[in-house]
């Protein structure tokens, strides 16, 4: 592969990576700019949006100690992790959306409302994943942080590629 900046290194998958602070950030500012630099993109916006689930979870840590707690019955703490994610889910895809929209993606063959359709089922999608890891966890032992923050990876692992070529893809 031929080098088109001086200062670079070369991914495999991602391809060049400009090391020059202002190529990079050049390559940053283009909407459908280099693999590398979506990919970074996506991962701030994913980022930021587990943040939000975070906090969310948090305020439910804060302001519900007693519906939180990991002394309550493993079937108590599955159903109550289960309604406080959702709750953390619906302001997280919502930001992941519209900052993947607005940032990273150039919207695709669909209209609005399916687009968001479309990207809100796949979340469902890798949200059920997710579920489903956080049940086995809470069953062995690990606590209601470490399934939560287990919850937000697995599903954030599928969703650049379905978000890609499925929702924004043209």
């Amino acid at each position: 592969m031929k080098r088109k900046h001086k200062l670079s290194i070369i991914v495999p998958v991602f391809g060049e990576i400009p090391l020059h602070p202002e190529v990079a950030f050049e390559e940053l500012k283009m909407k459908e700019g280099p693999l590398w630099a979506q990919f970074f993109k996506y991962g701030l916006c994913g980022v930021l949006s587990t943040v939000i689930l975070v906090l969310v979870m948090l305020m439910f840590q804060l302001f519900a100690p007693d519906f939180m707690s990991n002394d309550l019955p493993v079937e108590d703490r599955q159903v109550n992790l289960r309604i406080a994610l959702f709750s953390a889910f619906v302001p997280a895809n919502l930001f992941a959306y519209f900052t993947n929209r607005w940032l990273v993606f150039t919207p695709g063959k669909y209209g609005f409302w399916r687009e968001i359709g479309v990207f809100t089922l796949i979340s469902i999608i890798s949200f059920i994943g997710g579920e489903v890891g956080k049940v086995w966890m809470v069953n062995w032992g690990f606590a209601n942080w470490a399934a939560a923050m287990a919850f937000a990876v697995s599903s954030a692992m599928v969703n650049f590629v379905a978000r890609k070529f499925l929702v924004f893809a043209r």
